[in-house]
């Protein structure tokens, strides 16, 4: 199967000047490869994930969350999210009941033992944020949040119509 007439000769020139620091992808697996030592060496302990925070942290804030509602908050898809519930349910981070306001669903809300070790880790995930920032000036730190912030919303955002 050969690809149409003028493509590989494009794809080709493109392949030749890429550049491995330039794209998106490669940078992006850099920024979190950081991120993960910074966030192993900063916070001592490997018993609260990322995404465990980001859980933990929304129902301090927010809780008691349904599924649906804590999915749509830490932005995780339902079955990710249900399966991280189980391992944090069994260690006693997060409890479930009934929801009183909809007898079909659950909430989902923090112990105390969750609690405890989420207030353990926060000051670390600030130094953490500070750190990862460093090299940058404070007014491109927040430019850099804010251009980060657009793509991932983007994201999220569902297709444009298809003109036909």
């Amino acid at each position: 199967m050969s690809a149409p007439k003028g493509t590989s000769a494009s794809a080709a020139d493109i392949a030749r000047n890429w550049r491995l620091e330039g794209g998106i992808g490669f940078l992006l697996r850099l920024l979190e490869a950081r991120y993960d030592v910074l966030y192993q060496d900063l916070t001592g302990q490997s018993d609260i994930t990322p995404r465990q925070f980001g859980v933990l942290i929304a129902l301090y804030q927010d809780g008691p969350l349904t599924p649906s509602a804590l999915a749509e908050r830490v932005s995780s898809d339902r079955n990710t999210l249900s399966e991280m519930l189980k391992r944090m349910t069994a260690r006693k981070l997060i409890s479930k009941r009934n929801n009183l306001e909809d007898r079909r669903s659950i909430q989902v809300q923090i112990t105390a033992k969750g609690e405890e070790a989420l207030l353990g880790v926060v000051p670390a995930a600030a130094e953490l944020q500070t750190s990862l920032l460093a090299p940058l000036s404070k007014e491109d730190r927040a430019h850099f949040l804010k251009c980060m912030l657009a793509i991932a919303k983007a994201a999220a955002a569902p297709p444009p119509p298809s003109k036909t």
